[in-house]
């Protein structure tokens, strides 16, 4: 049964399902697409529509910026954003309206990758652009009394959490109660491994992986959040 309920997902190849960048999904429309992702399962299992915007490579400044671009077109709607975000060492730049990500192995600017790790890359740099991202984003969503959840694709915080000074400060503006981590700071990816559900041959989890990692969330916010 299809309703007017939407979830919003945001995310990396962990939210569209690693090589499926084609696969957007519209739960409940009969289109040819690859389910290998958590949005659809639990869409499925909230009985909502999903429109999956996760995308192969991207870092939190994309996922950011998406979520600014999507919201307009369902604000007179039922839905719930919900983004597992990304590694923080991913650079997104926007050329000529072009988006270029260091994430991704070839980009339209040759040297684009290598030159940005080489010359312009530091871990707190990247820290500190992933903390404030997310923070936008946090605000934005309260600003608008959107019910949003925040999720990682991994551990992408516990290597630099309370360890920079300067960024210490914007670590106390995030609502931490509107993340979900598995045991401490662990994602989507530690929950499969420690699940029993094998990554396949580029770290992600396959389809089974992802409805059950899909269907610990709906036990755990159904009637809370979905």
């Amino acid at each position: 049964m299809i309703t007017d309920k939407y979830i919003l997902a945001f995310g990396c190849s962990y939210t569209i399902g690693h090589d499926s960048e084609d696969s957007r999904i519209i739960y409940g429309v009969d289109v040819n697409h690859q389910y290998a992702n958590w949005p659809h399962h639990l869409g499925k299992l909230t009985n909502r529509i999903v429109v999956n915007m996760g995308a192969n490579g991207v870092g939190s400044f994309y996922i950011t910026n998406k979520v600014y671009e999507v919201v307009d077109q369902y604000l007179d709607k039922d839905f719930v954003i919900i983004i597992m975000w990304s590694g923080l060492h991913r650079y997104d730049m926007i050329e000529n309206n072009h988006w270029l990500h260091s994430g991704r192995s070839s980009t339209t600017r040759e040297g684009f990758r290598e030159n940005y790790l080489k010359y312009l890359y530091s871990d707190q740099n990247a820290y500190y652009h992933t903390i404030l991202n997310m923070l936008n984003v946090q605000n934005f969503c309260k600003i608008l009394n959107i019910p949003y959840l925040f999720l990682t694709h991994r551990d992408i915080l516990s290597e630099f959490y309370q360890k920079h000074e300067k960024v210490s400060y914007l670590e106390e503006c995030i609502d931490w109660d509107n993340f979900y981590f598995h045991d401490g700071f662990k994602g989507c990816m530690e929950w499969c491994v420690e699940n029993d559900f094998k990554l396949n041959e580029s770290n992600h989890p396959y389809i089974e992986g992802y409805r059950k990692y899909a269907e610990h969330l709906y036990n755990v916010f159904n009637g809370k959040l979905l």
